[in-house]
């Protein structure tokens, strides 16, 4: 069963986004045509046999006492992400995507792909010789949320609340859904598969990585495509390392759709994905069995895998910057520097350290420390090139590091895994079944502390939560309790598109007395929740001045509207009598609008 969800997972997660490639068709249920497609291909298969029972049978998985941990792993996460599922208006929903900066363009392109039926790449430009302003972002991660929104709520889009909400939960199942193909993963490998005292502690400590560790960012650092693609590269090296030969079709497959996958979420990742899929070619020659199955479907995943490339490259050809991995621009992501150390080296010492007595798994051992050693290689490249253009370690560099961290820390315990083989399958006697099950639990227990502590309710007696998705948790439960006075957006703007009163070239700007809100990314929400975002609207709202909103709101608004002569400010009703007070300019009375 494990095996069958790893590869089952890759496969869904590189080769689903596909589907939304093609030009846009607004309100057609492309997954659900899939799903007939995939349906009536498992009949013809069965009904074709001259003995139909027997592929029935084949369909049911072999359990073993590791699958349980699947179940749990679902369980464990949606405890965890409870608040993203909880969330029951557009306002709480809104409140909890602003924890950070980038949920407003995911959340943009999500909504482009739900309304459009195509990525924003496919779609035509807006008129006007405007650009839209995501056409150059891969976009195979918000394909995936659509895909769970439209399987969930249907393929014709909502009002506001109801895809805002849909968004939110999307995101969350798929950070369950990662964690899960991961775990899965590890359950598949021989080591595991038959010592689930072994694989008990190991899932406990790779889904604390993604729930509360340095992947917990996924969801409340708004980088749940990079996260995605960190596990895709794992997942690769998890169906790589106990193919039974080099061209088994079901592994080129799912291999094919974790590169595919990693190539449309984070491109730079390919790094470590590509040497992680290339552990099934090893050891050369000996498992290279042809037969006319392997055969096509190599050759299928490889034109396709290559012309995904190639769309990749045209997408990030669009970039309007000559040099974007240097920019200097960007927040800092949650790398640490130490893991990271631990990571990438503890990772290589374990691959050339670890002996197997099978040849194949040796040797393919051998070849996972070509992973940390293309991580630490990129790093320095990118390093270098950061600090001799910018003088300092910039946003991607810091980015890909935790990346190398997170793929790391996790495919760490898969040579510990295969160390541990000459552990006996199973207790000589009850007495050592009990003490090896009550270790085992004490051990997972432990582990899940390992980034720091996770429960939540003892602040008041000095035992503070530290691990970054504890801390997370806690602030989203207060955002659900006392929403913050900035979500009413979403209100504002689901009344204006009720009375189909948005404008054409609008702009918002949250001038409130308090002035808490960032001005740039309150207005970039407000493109993000009406369409309307195109690169040149960005420019605008970018052009706002922070310092100057601070000491005055109207600063802003007079921003937008000399940007051109039919830009219009839109402010909350309460506001806009202040605003035109400071603006004291009657003629742009009329491009002030309350919401």
């Amino acid at each position: 069963l494990s095996r069958r969800v790893l590869i089952a997972g890759c496969a869904v997660l590189g080769w689903v986004p596909l589907l939304w490639l093609g030009p846009p068709v607004p309100g057609v249920g492309r997954v659900t045509i899939a799903l007939v497609v995939l349906a009536g291909a498992l009949a013809a298969w069965v009904g074709w046999s001259d003995r139909p029972w027997v592929r029935v049978q084949q369909l049911v998985p072999r359990m073993r006492l590791v699958d349980a941990l699947i179940p749990i792993t679902v369980v464990v996460g949606l405890l965890q992400l409870a608040p993203w599922l909880r969330a029951k208006t557009a306002a709480q929903s809104l409140g909890l995507l602003f924890s950070a900066w980038d949920h407003s363009a995911h959340y943009a392109m999500v909504s482009m792909i739900r309304h459009h039926g195509a990525t924003v790449d496919a779609l035509p430009e807006p008129g006007g010789g405007f650009r839209w302003q995501f056409e150059s972002y891969p976009q195979g991660f918000h394909a995936l949320l659509v895909s769970i929104m439209e399987l969930q709520h249907g393929a014709r889009p909502g009002d506001l609340q109801a895809e805002l909400l849909a968004y939110s939960q999307a995101a969350a199942l798929m950070v369950v859904l990662t964690a899960v193909i991961v775990v899965a993963g590890l359950c598949a490998l021989a080591p595991l598969r038959t010592r689930p005292a072994v694989a008990l502690p190991v899932a406990a400590y790779v889904t604390t990585i993604f729930y509360v560790g340095p992947a917990a960012t996924a969801i409340q650092g708004a980088i749940g495509n990079f996260t995605l693609a960190c596990a895709l590269c794992i997942a690769a090296a998890l169906v790589a390392l106990p193919a039974p030969r080099a061209l088994d079709p079901w592994s080129v497959l799912a291999i094919g759709g974790a590169v595919v996958g990693v190539a449309f979420t984070w491109v730079l990742m390919l790094a470590l994905a590509v040497p992680a899929a290339a552990l099934v070619l090893l050891p050369p020659r000996r498992r290279w069995r042809w037969s006319r199955s392997a055969a096509i479907v190599t050759a299928v995943v490889a034109v396709v895998t290559a012309l995904c490339a190639w769309r990749v490259l045209v997408i990030l050809g669009r970039v309007r910057e000559s040099d974007p991995l240097t920019i200097p621009s960007g927040g800092v992501p949650p790398v640490n520097l130490g893991l990271y150390v631990v990571g990438a080296l503890g990772l290589l010492a374990a691959c050339l350290l670890v002996r197997h007595r099978t040849r194949t798994v040796q040797q393919r051992l051998r070849g996972l420390a070509l992973v940390p050693v293309c991580g630490i290689a990129v790093t320095i490249g990118l390093a270098v090139a950061q600090i001799d253009a910018n003088y300092r370690l910039s946003y991607y560099g810091y980015k890909f590091m935790l990346g190398v961290e997170i793929v790391t820390l996790v495919l760490l315990v898969v040579p510990i895994a295969y160390a541990l083989a000459r552990l006996p399958v199973r207790p000589r006697s009850a007495g050592t079944a009990l003490r090896t099950g009550a270790a085992s639990l004490v051990l997972a227990v432990s582990l899940t502390q390992v980034f720091g502590f996770t429960l939540l309710g003892f602040g008041p007696r000095g035992l503070v939560a530290s691990a970054p998705g504890g801390t997370a948790y806690a602030a989203q439960q207060t955002t659900l309790v006392v929403t913050p006075s900035v979500a009413d957006l979403a209100d504002r703007v689901a009344e204006l598109q009720r009375t189909g009163r948005v404008p054409a070239n609008g702009f918002y700007v949250d001038a409130r007395t308090d002035r808490s809100p960032d001005p740039i990314l309150m207005a970039q929400w407000y493109l993000a929740l009406t369409g309307t975002w195109t690169a040149e609207a960005n420019d605008v709202a970018s052009a706002i001045d922070e310092k100057a909103y601070r000491r005055q709101p109207a600063s802003a608004v007079l921003t937008i509207l000399a940007s051109s002569s039919d830009a219009v400010a839109l402010v909350p009703r309460e506001y806009r009598a202040a605003i035109l007070a400071d603006l004291d300019m009657p003629i742009l009375e009329d491009r002030v609008i309350g919401v």
